[in-house]
C-alpha cells in the first residue's frame, strides 16, 4: 500500500459511506436500494451513474467507470491513493500514523492546496491589519460597496500589497519552492534570465475561488487605489487546480441552496455574488468568464433544472446572455431572464431595492424566447417583416443545441405562436440548422473501457466471486490450468488468490482497491445482485469442462494443420502425430457420467 498500511487503508475505506462521499460533491437521487445522477466522468443526458451503498461502490454504465470512495475521490479530485485515503481519513476522524505528510506534499496538487489555503490566510490578515497603510483604502472600498465586517470575514477577503515582491518572499520564507510559486499562479518570472519572481497580485483586494469541496484553487483581485497594472480585475492563470471554465464561483457555499430550490441565479461577478448570498439569496453563483462554458452548464446540471441568468442590463450583459445559451441548452437546462434595471448591475439593484423586492424580481423573470419576444417588440422589430424573420432564424440556430425532440418541440409552438409563423416554416428552418451543425459525440475517449469477457469466462468469474468452494476448486486445476487456459485474463487468477466476500462490503471495497482500474470497471459492470446457481460449484464444472473443450480442440485442429504439411517419415510428424492422439484421449476423458452436461458440453465430435 505503499506510504499507508493496508490495515488503515481498510479504517478509512469501511469508514467512508459512499452515498455521503459522493453526495457531498454533487446531489445523489435514490432509485430503489441504489443512488444515481449524471456522471461527472463524461457528458450524459441521463443518470447512468449509480452509486451501491451496500457494497460500497459506484458505476457508470456509459461510460465504464467505477471502483470505491477512495477511487472516487482520486477520479474527481486528480489526485494519487495516498492523497485520497489521506483526505477521506481527514473525513472520518483518523489518523494515519504510517502517512509521512514531507513525502506526500511531494505531490503537486497537495502543495499548490496548501499554498492557496496559506495565501489566502496572509492576504485576510493584511487587510484587517493596520501592517500596510494601503489595506486602509481596501478597507474603505469594501465598506463602500455595503461589505459588512461579517461578510469579510465569511468570504475571507483578503488585500495584496502594492509591493513588487513581498508575497514571493513570504511564501519563500514560508517554504514554498520557486517552481512552486510559478505553478500556482501567484507569482510570475521577470523578464531576463537573471530576473526574479514579482507578484502577480499587487494593490488589489483579493477575493479566494474555491472548488465544489470548498478548497481554495485561485483568487480575483480587484484593483484598489494606484496599482502597476490598470486592469479593474485579475484573475489566476490556468494552473494544475484552477480552469476557469469548469469553475463556478460560490458553488461550495451555495450547492445546498441549488438543490432545494432547483435554480440557479447566474451572476458575473465576486461583488454581485457576495452581494446577493449576504442579502439573503443563497441559491448563486458567479461565472468565471464572459459566458458559460459546457463545462460549467454539465456542472450546474447536477444541482439544478432552471437557470436565472441575471447579468448587467447593458450591451456586453446581452452578449454574456447569448453567447451563454447553447451551452445552457445542451445540457437542457430552462433558461430565464433576471430584468435588472437600466444601467444597473445585481449589487446595485439588491442593494437599492432590498432583498424582497429582489426576490420578487426572480419570480417574474421570463423565459428566454419571451424575454428576447418582448424584447424585440419593445425595439419595434416585430413590425419589420426582415426583423422578424431574422429573429426566427436565430431562434431556429439556437434550439437546435436542444437535443431531446419533445422539448423543442414545446419551445417551437411557443415561437410559433407568439411571433404568427407556422410550425412547418419553424420546422423547416430547425432541420436545415440542424444538418449544418455537427453534433459532437461523448467525449470518453480518455476514460479506461470495459474489459470484454465472453459468457463462459464471466460466468466463472462471477462464480468464484460468489463462492469459496468454487474458487479452491478452480486453483486446483491442472492440464490445463486457470493461467494456461487464459492467460490474457489475470482477473480470474486474481479471484482465485483473493479473500473477498460479497457478503462482506469491506472485503469486497478491499478486493477492489487491489485491482486496476480497468479490472474494477468490469466487475462493477456486473449485476452482482443477479441470482447465483443453486449449485455454484457444479455449475462452475460443467462451464470448465465447456471451455476446456473446446480449448483442446482449437489444440487439436493446430496440430492437424502443422500434420499436413510434414512427410510420415519426419521426425516431428510422430511428435505431432502423439500429441494428436492424446488429445483426442483426454477429450473423450473430460466427460464423466457423474456430471451434469449443458450447453457447453453440446458440441460435435472431432472427426
Amino acid at each position: 500500500m505503499g506510504l499507508i498500511s493496508e490495515e488503515t487503508v481498510r479504517q478509512v475505506a469501511a469508514a467512508s459511506d459512499i452515498v455521503e462521499v459522493i453526495g457531498s460533491y454533487f446531489p445523489l437521487k435514490r432509485s430503489g436500494s441504489a443512488w444515481r445522477a449524471l456522471c461527472p466522468f463524461h457528458k450524459e443526458k441521463n443518470p447512468s451513474f449509480y452509486v451501491n451503498p451496500t457494497h460500497g461502490t459506484f458505476h457508470c454504465f456509459g461510460c465504464g467507470v467505477g471502483g470505491t470512495a477512495i477511487r472516487f475521490v482520486m477520479n474527481y479530485e486528480r489526485i494519487n491513493f495516498p492523497a485520497a485515503v489521506q483526505q477521506l481519513a481527514k473525513r472520518a476522524g483518523i489518523p494515519v500514523p504510517e502517512f509521512r505528510q514531507d513525502e506526500c506534499f511531494q505531490n503537486k496538487r497537495a502543495r499548490l492546496l496548501l499554498l492557496h489555503a496559506e495565501a489566502t490566510h496572509w492576504f485576510h490578515g493584511n487587510l484587517l491589519s493596520s501592517k500596510h497603510p494601503e489595506s486602509a483604502q481596501a478597507r474603505r472600498y469594501l465598506k463602500s460597496r455595503g461589505f459588512s465586517e461579517e461578510a469579510v470575514v465569511r468570504w475571507k477577503v483578503g488585500y495584496a500589497p502594492a509591493s513588487w515582491n513581498i508575497f514571493s518572499e513570504w511564501a519563500t520564507s514560508r517554504g514554498f519552492a520557486y517552481h512552486e510559486l510559478l505553478h500556482s499562479g501567484l507569482a510570475a518570472q521577470g523578464k531576463g534570465s537573471s530576473s526574479g519572481l514579482y507578484d502577480r497580485f499587487r494593490g488589489r483586494v483579493m477575493f479566494p475561488i474555491h472548488n465544489a469541496s470548498g478548497e481554495v484553487i485561485a483568487f480575483s483581485g480587484r484593483i484598489v487605489g494606484k496599482a502597476f497594472s490598470e486592469r479593474k480585475y485579475l484573475n489566476s492563470p490556468e494552473t494544475p487546480l484552477f480552469s476557469k471554465k469548469r469553475t463556478l464561483f460560490g458553488l461550495d457555499k451555495a450547492k445546498h441552496a441549488l438543490i432545494e430550490s432547483g435554480e440557479a441565479v447566474v451572476c458575473e461577478g465576486q461583488i454581485d455574488l457576495i452581494s446577493c448570498f449576504e442579502a439573503g439569496i443563497r441559491n448563486v453563483v458567479s461565472l468565471q468568464g464572459v459566458a458559460f462554458t459546457e463545462e460549467q452548464a454539465r456542472l450546474l446540471k447536477r444541482y439544478v433544472e432552471r437557470v436565472l441568468l441575471c447579468f448587467d442590463a447593458d450591451r456586453a450583459g446581452g452578449q454574456a446572455v447569448e453567447h451563454s445559451l447553447p451551452a445552457l441548452f445542451s445540457c437542457e437546462l430552462a433558461v430565464k431572464i433576471v430584468c435588472l434595471p437600466s444601467g444597473e448591475d445585481l449589487d446595485s439593484t439588491v442593494r437599492r431595492i432590498g432583498p424582497a423586492a429582489f426576490r420578487s424580481l426572480l419570480t417574474q423573470a421570463p423565459d428566454y424566447f419571451d424575454f428576447a419576444i418582448d424584447q424585440a417588440a419593445r425595439n419595434g422589430s416585430l413590425s419589420d417583416p426582415t426583423s422578424q424573420v431574422t429573429l426566427v432564424r436565430k431562434f431556429a440556430s439556437l434550439l437546435t443545441w436542444v437535443e431531446t425532440l419533445a422539448l423543442r418541440e414545446v419551445f417551437s409552438m411557443k415561437i410559433a405562436s407568439r411571433l404568427g409563423v407556422s410550425l412547418q416554416a419553424l420546422a423547416q428552418l430547425l432541420a436545415k440548422n440542424i444538418r449544418r451543425r455537427h453534433l459532437p459525440g461523448m467525449e470518453v475517449a480518455s476514460l479506461p473501457t470495459l474489459l470484454s469477457l465472453e459468457e463462459g469466462p464471466k460466468l466463472l468469474c462471477r462464480l468464484a466471486l460468489f463462492s469459496l468452494e468454487v474458487r479452491g476448486w478452480l486453483s486446483g486445476r491442472t492440464c490445463p490450468s486457470v493461467q494456461q487456459l487464459f492467460p490474457n485474463i489475470p482477473l480470474l487468477e486474481k479471484i482465485l488468490t483473493s479473500k473477498v466476500a460479497l457478503d462482506d462490503p469491506s472485503s469486497f471495497r478491499a478486493f477492489l482497491e487491489s485491482l486496476n482500474p480497468t479490472e474494477a470497471n468490469t466487475v462493477l459492470a456486473w449485476d452482482l445482485h443477479k441470482k447465483m446457481p443453486d449449485t455454484p460449484l457444479s455449475t462452475a464444472m460443467d462451464c470448465w469442462l465447456g471451455i476446456v473443450r473446446r480449448y483442446l480442440k482449437a489444440r487439436q485442429a493446430s496440430v492437424r494443420i502443422k500434420l499436413q504439411g510434414l512427410h510420415p517419415s519426419d521426425e516431428e510428424h510422430h511428435v505431432l502425430q502423439k500429441e494428436f492422439l492424446d488429445l483426442q484421449q483426454r477429450l473423450q476423458d473430460i466427460s464423466p457420467p457423474s456430471l451434469p452436461r449443458n450447453l457447453f458440453l453440446k458440441e460435435a465430435h472431432l472427426d
